[in-house]
C-alpha cells in the first residue's frame, strides 16, 4: 500500500495506509506477528474507537492526528491529506551507544548510533526552569514541583539564520513527557525552539563572556550587532518577518523603552518605567484609566523576571484587578446589547474573572463583542508607553473551526506578562547591541511587514503562525533556520523568553506522563511516578523501567521512587535514556502532527559532517595528549613540566 508524503515524514518503519475501516482491521491483525511497538495514527476519531474495540493480542497505541493546536495552521487541510486514513506503524527507536576513551586509544565512532536508519535517504519564569548538563547530554525540567522534563543530546554545529552563519550549541530532544507547550514555564518537546534571549545553554552564566546563544555568537564573530526586529502581522494569514542586526534608520515616531541590564547571569526583555520611583505607571483600557502601580514596584517585578516580553507564551496576562475591570466592562456592554446578549447566551455567565479565558464562543459572538473592545495601554514615563492591540483579544482556535477563545487573562499577581499579544500587529526592535543598556524600541504597526529593518548583510526571515497558533495555548510563531553540512532546514519556535537552540532528533519519542526523571546531584538521578501512573499502560511502563534499572545501580524506595547512583550525572542520564529508548513503547512520536503537516522539525546529526557532540573535541584532544605523553613523556621547558 502507498503512504502519503506527509505520513512518510514520520520516519517510521513499515508504514501502511488504510483508506477504510475494513482494511485498517486487516492491517492490525496482520501486524500481530511483527516485532516492535505497534502504533495506529488515525485521521478520524471514530476509527480509534473501532480499533480499541478489537480483540487483539497486541493492542496498538493510538495517536489521533485529526485535531492538534500545534498543527493549527494546517488543520483545515489535515483531514484531506490523510483522507481519514489509518496508518499502522512499527516504530524503531534510536539509542545512545557507549563511547570509551582511555590511554590506549580513542573511539572515533560517533557517540550517537542509530539501531536502524530512521530515514531511507540518509514562580517566576527564572525559578521554574532548570537545566542539568553533562558532557554530551542535558536534562531540562520545569516547575518547582517537577511536571515536565526531557533528556536530549547536546552538540555543536554551524547554524545559518537570516543569511548569517555561525557555530552554535544545538540541543536535540530524545525523550520527554507531556508536550504542554510554552505556557509560563515550559518549552514544548514537540518542536524545535530558538531562544532569542542572551545567555547560555546551562542557564548558569557567570557573565556575558559565558554567553553561547546563537544571536550573541553571531555578534561576537562580528557578523551582526546583537539586535533583531520582530514584525507580527495581524492579518488573517498571520506570520510576519524577523530582521537581524540594527536598522540603519528608525521612524521618527519610534519610542525607546529601557530594559534591565542583560550582561549578568540571567535577565529578560522587560520594559522598565522611566517615571520616578514614587510616581505611577498608568494603565488604560478603551481610553479609560483603570489602574496604577508605583514605578518602583513595576520595575521590581520586571527586574525579577515576573514580567517580560515572551513570544513563547500565549496572549497577555495582567494583574487580577485590571483583568476584572476589562472583563466586567465587556460583560456590561454585551448585556446592554440585546442582540449580542442573545448570541452569547449562557456563555455570558462564564465571562468573569479567572474563567473568562476558558470561554469558547461562536464567530458571531466574537464579532458582536469586538465592537466594545479597546486597546490596552501602559504609560511608563512622560514620553514612554506601549499598547496591546484589541485585535489580539479573540482568536479562532483553529482555522475553519468557527470557535473563538480569549487570549488575555489574569497573571495571578501584581505583574504583567507580555506574551504574543504584546507583539501582535506591531513591529518591535529588541536592541541588545549594548547588553548593559538594552532597549525595546516600538517602531509602529506591522502594516504588512513591508519595511526591511535588517542590517545590510542579512536576509529577512519569514515567520509563520495563524492567530490560533500565535495567540492560542500553543503560543507559537515559527521560522526556519538551517543546521549542519550539508545544511538541513529546521522549523523552530521563536522565543524571546529563553536562550537555547533546541530541536528534536528523528528518534525522539514522547513517553507520556507515566513517570518523571529528575537529576538529584552527586551523580544520582531519580525516576518516579508521573500524573498518569495509575493507568494500565503506565503500570506496564513503570514496571519495565523498575525491572531493568534494578539490575543496574538503581534502588527502589517506599515512595515509588527509583534512585540511580552513577559515576556522573551524565552516566545516569544515559542509563535512563538508553533503558527507555530500547524497552518502552512511546506514547507519541515527537512532533507527529507537525510532521504530518509538512513541518521540518527533525535534525539528523549523523548526516552533518560539521556536527560534533559537546565535549567530543575535548575528549579527542585528551586522548591525543595521553597517547603522546605515553610515548614521549613530559617535556621540560625552563625547569617546568608541560604535557603536550
Amino acid at each position: 500500500m502507498t503512504v502519503s508524503a506527509n505520513i512518510s515524514m514520520l520516519g517510521l518503519e513499515d508504514a501502511a495506509e488504510a483508506e477504510d475501516e475494513e482494511t485498517m482491521i486487516e492491517l492490525l491483525q496482520a501486524a500481530q506477528s511483527r516485532e516492535g511497538p505497534l502504533m495506529l495514527v488515525v485521521g478520524k476519531p471514530a476509527w480509534a474507537s473501532v480499533a480499541a474495540g478489537l480483540e487483539l493480542r497486541r493492542k496498538p497505541f493510538l495517536v489521533d492526528s485529526s485535531v492538534s493546536q500545534s498543527a493549527a495552521a494546517c488543520h483545515c487541510a489535515l483531514t484531506a491529506q490523510t483522507r481519514g486514513a489509518a496508518i499502522v506503524l512499527l516504530a524503531v527507536l534510536g539509542v545512545v551507544s557507549e563511547e570509551v576513551c582511555d590511554g590506549s586509544g580513542c573511539d572515533e565512532t560517533s557517540y550517537l548510533q542509530l539501531q536502524h536508519q530512521m530515514n531511507a535517504t540518509k514562580t517566576s519564569r527564572l525559578a521554574q526552569t532548570r537545566t542539568v548538563m553533562g558532557e554530551s547530554l542535558y536534562w531540562q525540567g520545569y516547575g518547582m514541583q517537577l511536571w515536565s522534563y526531557f533528556i536530549g543530546i547536546l552538540g555543536h554545529d554551524d547554524v545559518t539564520f537570516g543569511g548569517v552563519t555561525a557555530p552554535a550549541r544545538v540541543g536535540m530532544n530524545m525523550i520527554g513527557n507531556a508536550p504542554l507547550g510554552n505556557m509560563y514555564q515550559s518549552v514544548t518537546t514537540d518542536a524545535g525552539i530558538l531562544g532569542l534571549l542572551p545567555g547560555c545553554f546551562s542557564g548558569q552564566c557567570r557573565g556575558k563572556s559565558d554567553f553561547d546563544d546563537l544571536m550573541t555568537t553571531m555578534a561576537q564573530q562580528g557578523k551582526i550587532d546583537r539586535a533583531f526586529t520582530m514584525c507580527f502581522d495581524d492579518s488573517a494569514e498571520g506570520g510576519g518577518m524577523l530582521y537581524l542586526g540594527k536598522p540603519s534608520k528608525l521612524p521618527a515616531t519610534a519610542q525607546k523603552i529601557p530594559m534591565p541590564p542583560l550582561d549578568g547571569n540571567m535577565a529578560m526583555y522587560s520594559p522598565l518605567a522611566s517615571f520616578n520611583d514614587h510616581e505611577d505607571v498608568q494603565f488604560y483600557y478603551n481610553s479609560k484609566q483603570i489602574g496604577t502601580q508605583k514605578a518602583k514596584d513595576w520595575n521590581y517585578y520586571m527586574g525579577q523576571g515576573y514580567g517580560f516580553s515572551d513570544t513563547g507564551t500565549p496572549g497577555f496576562m495582567m494583574a487580577p484587578s485590571l483583568w476584572s475591570a476589562v472583563v466586567e466592562g465587556l460583560k456590561q456592554a454585551i448585556s446592554a446589547d440585546a442582540s449580542c446578549q442573545r448570541v452569547w447566551g449562557y456563555s455570558l455567565q462564564s465571562l468573569s474573572g479567572y474563567y473568562a479565558s476558558d470561554v469558547t464562543v461562536s464567530k458571531a459572538a466574537a464579532d458582536c463583542a469586538t465592537q466594545y473592545l479597546g486597546d490596552f495601554v501602559v504609560k511608563l514615563g512622560p514620553d514612554s508607553s506601549f499598547s496591546v492591540s484589541k485585535k489580539s483579544f479573540f482568536y479562532e482556535t483553529e482555522p475553519c473551526s468557527g470557535k473563538f477563545k480569549i487570549s488575555w487573562g489574569s497573571s495571578g499577581g501584581d505583574y504583567m506578562l507580555l506574551g504574543t499579544s504584546f507583539n501582535y500587529g506591531k513591529t518591535i526592535l529588541y536592541d541588545t547591541s549594548d547588553l548593559s543598556k538594552p532597549q525595546l524600541v516600538m517602531l509602529g504597526s506591522a502594516d504588512g511587514c513591508k519595511v526591511n529593518y535588517g542590517a545590510a548583510n542579512t536576509k529577512p526571515i519569514p515567520m509563520k503562525g495563524v492567530a490560533g497558533q500565535v495567540l492560542g495555548m500553543d503560543g507559537t510563531i515559527t521560522a526556519q533556520l538551517s543546521i549542519g553540512t550539508p545544511a538541513q532546514t529546521v522549523d523552530v519556535q521563536l522565543d524571546t523568553g529563553s536562550q537555547k537552540l533546541m530541536g528534536i532528533h528523528q528518534a525522539c519519542r514522547n513517553l507520556g506522563d507515566c513517570f518523571l526523571v529528575q537529576p538529584e546531584g552527586g551523580g544520582r538521578v531519580s525516576v518516579f511516578q508521573g500524573p498518569d501512573y495509575h493507568t494500565s499502560q503506565c503500570q506496564e511502563q513503570i514496571g519495565t523501567m523498575d525491572r531493568i534499572l534494578s539490575q543496574e545501580n538503581c534502588q527502589g524506595g517506599g515512595d515509588g521512587r527509583m534512585l540511580c547512583s552513577c559515576s556522573s550525572q551524565e552516566e545516569c542520564m544515559k542509563l535512563v535514556l538508553k533503558t527507555a529508548a530500547e524497552n518502552l513503547v512511546p506514547n507519541k512520536i515527537c512532533a507527529i502532527t507537525r510532521k504530518m503537516c509538512g513541518a521540518q522539525v527533525s535534525f539528523h546529526p549523523e548526516y552533518s559532517s560539521s556536527f560534533s557532540l559537546l565535549g567530543e573535541e575535548e575528549r579527542k584532544t585528551r586522548c591525543k595528549e595521553e597517547r603522546l605523553e605515553a610515548s614521549l613523556g613530559p617535556m621540560s621547558i625552563g625547569g617546568s613540566a608541560y604535557v603536550l
